[in-house]
């Protein structure tokens, strides 16, 4: 959605430049500021529309058209297509290689003396040889009108702009500083429109006009003229984006310092240029009356030069409050001298033989005519939005189409007579007018996006009753072998849907609701032809139900849209292409049939008509065996004969009658709950079965459960009965060791020199300590007769390293040595160190 508000604030800057080129009497205001009326807007965008061809003109003629090329182009618009090509290439190629020798400033001197008087000096220096390669690159554009396809050269283009630059290129290298040949480029857009709205000679009179007659006129922006002015200025916005931008690179690549320089002031110069478009109007009272008095000579155009100048206004446009073609000639010119100036800026940095000056200048030649294609674009969008932003206030909301259906509502109800008004598509389903309705039967849209409740859809019907009799009766057909015809009223629909552009459709569903006690069957499908349903789908809708089917719609073309299509196919695509799409209008269209449930079963009862109406609990029976045990009819319907005889029976009451199938209910039921009973005892059977089979499976597992647990147990035990003995066994070694210590030591009283310590250090090493039970010990002797008394714990496996004469002793009397001790009982053998180092200090 445009945004007028952005748009305004955007060009604040631009209108108060336009204040001071006007009048000071002028005073020009945005459009949506101005009371003003509906014509306004369409001579508003007229006059933007006449001053953007103009403002075209113009920079046409600054790019170097002059009039009697704009005259040759006017001629060649009025037979063929004429369009606007930018040609460039670019070319590098090697001239000559030079050598250079380079003297390097440093000199070194030698002084040589002998005998400590100087005799001579010698000086050098370092002179090097550059090779300098020269290349000479060339770029060369050109801005031509081509008529048609341009075949011949000489008489069908015409050059408008256009140069060659080229210069020398230094390297040190031998190698291209740029491709040797660059693809050429080429960039062309039509200029017919702009060509075949303009006229004149010596001052060129833009013609541009909206015929509000036509069909297609809807508004000031949505109309053939201005869709054809939008597609001519889109596309030269566009070419002249691409073109400034080649250019602009190929100033900042190839243009040098001064290039650069030029192209920074590209930017201000820009700005600077005044852009005559705005959508404004005259605020001042009588704007119409009091035109500008203000010389419009042309800002002194030179003789030679294409001068585009608005026409004296008619009597209607001077009446509006747009501004006046004297005031659009004022802007005008004040483009003109501007976008002079600015370039006039640009050649004083000098012109060189490398892109530069002159390209710049025209660049902003081009970015201005970006600057005023963009601006007439958002300017006729600005006055679109207007016109949206009026009605919206006007009405007070947006309309939906929603709100629109409500009005079309309305606008039935003023048109039609109340026969023929659309109504709701909301039905009763009833058996006569006697009868209170059963159900309804409607058909509901859901708008997107709406939020409001699904409401029935309103069509315009037609009503026809067919009887049983009637030769209007349809058919349908049930199975391949099986066909029911029916009759009864009929309806014919015709709904006429409303969408805006660009929103999705309304959703349909089709809803039947019963009330309690009461049936129907809904059958959906189409209408093959005047004698045949084809069903689809089927439902039976009772006892509070409440069914929603939802309906998707496919659009087939109008009868317009069709014979435009076919026009071009061949006759035998033509006749097949009519062929289906008779197919389609016949087979197409929607149908919906309702089927009463209670006539239909007094009928296949043998029951006189209306006799099931307050018969509920009955009627209740029949439904349950018919739908859910699917008894066939012939076990409870009334029979009209004697079964023995044949012959026909006595007139019975209706009384009679209901009370035979009554009883023909009753029986049936009884068959039915003794077949229940039979199953349910089966089902109760087999439910105890599984039951003991479970039972079983759970005292088994319960068993296996109990056996794993008295293996934990026992395995617990064992382990702890394990643990307790080596503990035991520790403590017993310890107690041991600790005897034999205190032996030794008694037994050994008045011995202390070096031996005894050593070998007591040997006997009380962490490693491995044996005791032994005599009165003395020794770690180098050991008699034989006490061998079986060493190693008094000999289930510890943790590895020991045991000095060399315990090791031989135990050799002598044949024994292995102990087993490495187990890493468990690393916490015992810390003690026992511990307590062989106390030992040792009360011994020393």
């Amino acid at each position: 959605m445009f945004d007028d508000v952005a748009f305004e604030r955007k060009l604040k800057k631009a209108l108060e430049s336009v204040r001071v080129v006007l009048d000071a009497a002028k005073k020009p205001v945005f459009a949506s500021q101005v009371h003003h009326e509906y014509q306004d807007k369409y001579i508003l965008v007229e006059r933007m529309t006449q001053a953007a061809v103009a403002s075209q003109l113009n920079c046409l003629a600054a790019a170097g058209l002059t009039e009697e090329q704009l005259t040759q182009l006017v001629e060649w618009s009025r037979k063929s297509t004429v369009s606007i090509a930018f040609r460039a290439a670019e070319t590098c190629s090697f001239l000559r290689e030079e050598a250079q020798e380079v003297e390097n400033p440093t000199k070194h001197v030698v002084e040589t003396s002998m005998g400590g008087t100087w005799v001579a000096a010698l000086a050098s220096k370092v002179i090097t040889t550059v090779h300098h390669y020269f290349w000479r690159h060339e770029v060369c554009y050109e801005l031509l009108a081509i008529r048609g396809a341009g075949s011949d050269p000489a008489s069908d283009a015409v050059r408008l702009a256009g140069r060659s630059c080229s210069r020398e290129v230094r390297t040190g290298v031998k190698v291209s500083p740029y491709p040797a040949s660059v693809a050429p480029v080429l960039m062309q857009v039509d200029a017919s429109w702009l060509l075949r709205h303009v006229s004149g000679s010596d001052e060129w009179v833009p013609r541009f006009c909206i015929d509000r007659s036509r069909p297609g006129c809807h508004t000031p922006r949505r109309n053939p003229e201005v869709d054809g002015a939008e597609r001519h200025f889109g596309s030269l916005h566009r070419w002249t984006e691409e073109v400034a931008a080649h250019l602009s690179r190929m100033i900042c690549e190839h243009g040098g310092d001064k290039g650069n320089e030029a192209g920074q002031m590209l930017s201000a110069a820009r700005d600077a240029v005044l852009v005559p478009l705005l959508p404004v109007l005259d605020q001042t009272e009588d704007a119409g009356d009091h035109p500008s008095q203000k010389p419009t000579d042309g800002d002194g155009a030179n003789a030679g030069e294409v001068l585009a100048r608005l026409s004296a206004d008619g009597a209607a446009a001077t009446a509006c409050l747009a501004l006046s073609a004297e005031d659009m000639n004022m802007l005008l010119d004040e483009e003109r001298r501007s976008l002079r100036d600015r370039r006039d800026a640009l050649l004083e940095v000098g012109v060189t033989d490398a892109p530069g000056a002159s390209e710049a200048g025209l660049v902003l030649v081009l970015l201005h005519h970006t600057d005023m294609c963009k601006r007439w674009l958002e300017s006729v969008d600005y006055v679109e939005s207007m016109i949206r932003k009026q009605l919206v206030a006007a009405i007070g909301k947006e309309v939906s189409p929603a709100d629109f259906g409500e009005y079309m509502q309305f606008h039935y109800r003023r048109v039609f007579r109340d026969a023929y008004a659309p109504t709701p598509f909301c039905f009763a389903v009833r058996r006569s007018h006697r009868h209170v309705p059963e159900g309804s039967v409607s058909i509901e849209e859901q708008l997107p996006d709406s939020g409001r409740i699904p409401a029935p859809i309103a069509t315009m019907s037609a009503r026809a009753v067919c009887s049983q009799s009637g030769h209007h009766r349809m058919d349908m057909p049930l199975t391949a072998s099986t066909k029911v015809r029916f009759g009864g009223e009929r309806h014919v629909h015709a709904w006429l849907s409303h969408k805006f552009y660009g929103q999705s459709d309304a959703k349909l569903s089709l809803v039947a609701r019963a009330r309690q006690f009461s049936s129907m069957i809904v059958l959906v499908g189409r209408i093959d032809s005047a004698h045949s349903f084809d069903p689809k789908y089927a439902a039976i809708v009772r006892n509070k139900d409440e069914l929603s089917i939802p309906l998707e719609l496919s659009t087939i073309p109008t009868p317009k849209e069709f014979r435009d299509a076919i026009d071009s196919l061949s006759p035998e695509q033509q006749a097949f292409a009519k062929a289906f799409r008779a197919m389609q209008l016949e087979s197409t269209l929607f149908g919906i049939l309702i089927i009463h449930v209670k006539p239909q079963l007094e009928r296949v009862l043998n029951l006189p008509e209306d006799s099931l109406t307050k018969e509920i609990k009955l009627t209740q029976d029949l439904m349950q065996l018919f739908i859910k045990y699917h008894i066939p009819s012939d076990l409870l319907s009334y029979d009209t004969r004697d079964l023995a005889t044949g012959a026909a029976s006595r007139a019975p009451t209706v009384v009679d009658r209901i009370a035979v199938v009554r009883e023909h209910v009753a029986a049936m039921q009884a068959v039915i709950e003794a077949a229940n009973q039979e199953e349910i005892e089966e089902r109760r059977k087999e439910a105890e079965f599984q039951e003991a089979k479970r039972r079983q499976e759970e005292a088994k597992r319960r068993e296996m459960e109990e056996k794993r647990r008295e293996l934990e147990r026992l395995v617990a035990e064992h382990k702890e009965r394990m643990h307790n003995i080596r503990e035991k066994a520790l403590d017993r070694s310890m107690a041991v060791t600790c005897a034999a210590t205190c032996s030794a030591s008694s037994s050994s009283s008045g011995f202390f020199g070096g031996g005894f310590l050593k070998a007591a250090a040997n006997a009380f090493r962490p490693t491995m300590t044996i005791p032994t039970l005599g009165g003395g010990f020794s770690a180098a002797k050991c008699s034989a007769e006490r061998a079986p008394e060493i190693c008094v714990a000999p289930r510890l496996e943790r590895r020991c390293e045991a000095p060399p004469s315990v090791a031989a002793t135990a050799s002598v009397d044949g024994n292995a040595p102990p087993k490495p001790k187990p890493p468990q009982q690393q916490r015992s053998q810390e003690r026992e160190q511990q307590q062989q180092q106390q030992q040792q200090q009360q011994q020393q």
